[in-house]
């Protein structure tokens, strides 16, 4: 067969290829040569601009005004910090929250990441923080009168809790109102909504971002539950850069000296801020409370553990996690210490121990000395604390047993004159068993040559050994709603479609006028909005069917516009003899139709309807700004969570198992058919 006049010959090919890679590396040559110079000590993506990375959706911290211009307390303390460096402040459009970590650390293009980031762990691995320049805590907002009234009302099967993907919020949620659905957002704006139109009962959100959208925006809702987590916030720095991040420190430092700091705080949180150290830490006294709310005896208030299943949300025996213990000292003495004893198989070996006052919001570090006597965890208090004081026990690298099962925490309590009592029974902590997935992970984590990959940046960023192994099996779950919607969404969108292509093409001008605004209307706006018109509209409309089905039906009903069209144009293209010759054979239009034009159609259409289905399949992915929890809602928690963009390599190669043999399907269906016609 002789060659096709649109094929490319095979050394223009080559051509064209080096090209390509040619100007490709002309481009990473330029972008390197744009890192210059700020100072001896740091390197600055642009010169004499201090680029910062923000989602500008977090009022009053960061947020864009009418205008697109950003402002907010982060904003202006950054300007701050930008002027005592000597440099311009250039603030780049909003990001998605779980992009920020990744670009900080590939360090291209922006220097530093602010909109509200908690210093963990986890993001410590990827990225370096300055000192913390906000202590916060988080809330919980439900709408008025509407029963939700508690923290133990939303802690129900059924109820659903909205939170922004990736965030601390999204934790304390998992860990503190187990039984509730958490349903994850991209910003905070669209996780109020959700509440707002019915499609969550309640949000947690950092507090002092509660607080500016529950006075501002959603003045319906009130805030149910101040919950004291001392967080604190930081500005993420890439480790290749601690100069700057040392800089940032002291003009940090300096902001707070002269009084710029209390002063930019007022005037964004109408107070001042609490007292503080040198270092910005809130300092307080815990207060006694007042003696009619003082338990008779040392009274256990919360007993939870922090999810430890990568890429999962439940809490794993034989793995290291955090306990969290709380109670509030009874009348019958004030507390010299305590002691915390796990069931049976648990271990406090190589754990750390922190206990705190707590009063209201306020947090205070008391001195303790901590020893393991029998696998119990002995807390030797500093001072004793007074009746009425409320205690809280953060210990990390608890073991609970292996063996699943519904676990609670027992123990003794001393008071200041020598007695010893008994704790009260702890809330129970459900635990499951370990899993192969963690059990890998733990096994890559001793292998040296997995240290080595992990080293170099773009493999430790992209192909985290570890991140895959958990991504294939959490991100598994997302896969199956991604199918699910597919599977479903397209064959209601075929027969949708060809009522409204027979609409299109029928005599009646009404007929036609609505088929042609149906398609208009859907094929000329974004999917994403109408999406957000059905999941917040709809709701507010008195109609608030479940999430995915609901889901279902927007790509379905979007998806038959498209394919209206394409049978449209396929009836179009049989020729009109066939229509005449049916006729004069005594055949009606709808018999016609079924039994001559539509078979030759639907032969002509299938390679373009395939490619409507690929474009179905990737749509799904919007779904997840929605809080439905398919393939890429699975992704962005675990990007958000860790810093590091393995998660999406790993949904991509979920989509391309399934896209690439659909393309290849195709290829030799048109293949065939080419053939076909070309016999004729």
């Amino acid at each position: 067969m002789p060659e096709s006049h649109h094929a490319l010959p095979r050394r223009a090919l080559a051509t064209v290829l080096c090209l390509i890679a040619c100007a490709l590396a002309c481009c990473a040559i330029v972008g390197c040569s744009s890192t210059a110079a700020a100072s001896d000590d740091y390197t600055l993506v642009e010169d004499g601009k201090l680029t910062v990375a923000s989602d500008l959706a977090t009022p009053p911290f960061e947020y864009a005004d009418e205008s697109g211009n950003p402002q907010g307390f982060t904003y202006e303390l950054m300007g701050m910090v930008a002027d005592e460096l000597g440099l311009t402040l250039n603030y780049l459009p909003a990001q998605k929250f779980d992009s920020i970590i990744p670009m900080v650390k590939q360090g291209v293009k922006t220097d530093v990441g602010a909109c509200n980031i908690t210093i963990t762990d986890e993001r410590s691995e990827e990225v370096d923080f300055t000192d913390s320049y906000m202590d916060s805590n988080q809330g919980v907002a439900t709408v008025a009168g509407s029963g939700y009234d508690s923290v133990e009302a939303l802690n129900a099967a059924g109820v659903r809790i909205a939170v922004q993907a990736g965030t601390t919020s999204e934790e304390w949620a998992i860990e503190n109102v187990p039984n509730a659905t958490t349903v994850n957002f991209d910003d905070w704006t669209a996780a109020f909504t959700a509440v707002m139109s019915g499609q969550c009962q309640g949000v947690v959100c950092d507090l002092p971002v509660e607080q500016w959208m529950v006075s501002n925006s959603f003045t319906s809702m009130q805030i149910i539950e101040e919950v004291p987590t001392g967080e604190q916030f930081g500005i993420a720095v890439s480790k290749d850069n601690p100069g700057l991040t040392e800089a940032i420190n002291e003009a940090l430092a300096t902001i707070r000296a002269d009084g710029r700091y209390d002063a930019l705080y007022e005037q964004w949180f109408g107070m001042a801020p609490s007292s503080s150290s040198a270092d910005g830490t809130a300092v307080a006294d815990a207060a006694r409370a007042d003696t009619d709310e003082i338990p008779a005896t040392l009274e256990v208030t919360k007993a939870t553990a922090q999810a430890n299943e990568d890429g999962g949300t439940a809490v794993l025996g034989g793995i290291a996690t955090r306990l969290t213990w709380e109670a509030v000292v009874g009348a019958d003495g004030d507390v010299g210490s305590l002691s915390l004893t796990l069931p049976d198989g648990g271990s406090f070996e190589d754990s750390d121990a922190h206990v705190y006052l707590v009063d209201g919001l306020t947090r205070t570090e008391l001195a303790a000395t901590a020893r393991i006597e029998n696998s119990t965890l002995v807390l030797e208090l500093s001072e004793p604390a007074a009746a009425g004081t409320s205690i809280s026990v953060e210990v990390d690298g608890v073991l609970f047993p292996s063996q699943a099962g519904a676990y609670s925490v027992d123990g003794t309590y001393t008071t200041a004159d020598g007695a010893v009592r008994d704790l009260p029974e702890s809330p129970t902590i459900t635990v499951s068993e370990s899993t192969f997935v963690q059990h890998a992970v733990q096994w890559l984590d001793e292998q040296g040559w997995v240290a080595a990959w992990n080293e170099n940046p773009f493999l430790g960023m992209f192909l985290r050994p570890q991140h895959i192994v958990t991504s294939l099996a959490s991100l598994s779950q997302g896969w199956g709603v991604a199918l699910l919607v597919t599977v479903i969404g397209f064959p209601l969108a075929v027969p949708l479609a060809f009522i409204i292509t027979f609409m299109k093409i029928s005599r009646s001008r009404a007929l036609r006028a609505v088929a042609i605004t149906y398609i208009n209307v859907l094929r000329g706006t974004p999917l994403f909005l109408q999406i957000y018109i059905a999941f917040f509209g709809l709701p507010m409309l008195g109609f608030n069917p479940p999430s995915l089905p609901l889901g279902i039906c927007v790509l379905a009903i979007n998806c038959s516009a498209y394919l209206a069209e394409i049978f449209r144009a396929g009836i179009e293209s049989i020729p009109r003899g066939q229509f005449e010759a049916a006729q004069s054979q005594g055949f009606g239009f709808m018999s016609t139709m079924w039994l001559i034009i539509l078979p030759q159609t639907v032969r002509r259409v299938i390679p373009t309807m395939t490619s409507e289905l690929v474009m179905l399949y990737k749509d799904t992915s919007l779904l997840s700004s929605v809080g439905v929890m398919e393939l890429m809602m699975f992704s962005k928690n675990l990007t958000a969570t860790t810093g590091n963009i393995t998660p999406y390599i790993v949904a991509a190669l979920y989509y391309l198992v399934v896209t690439i043999p659909l393309i290849h399907v195709i290829g030799r269906v048109e293949k065939k058919l080419a053939l076909e016609q070309g016999k004729r």
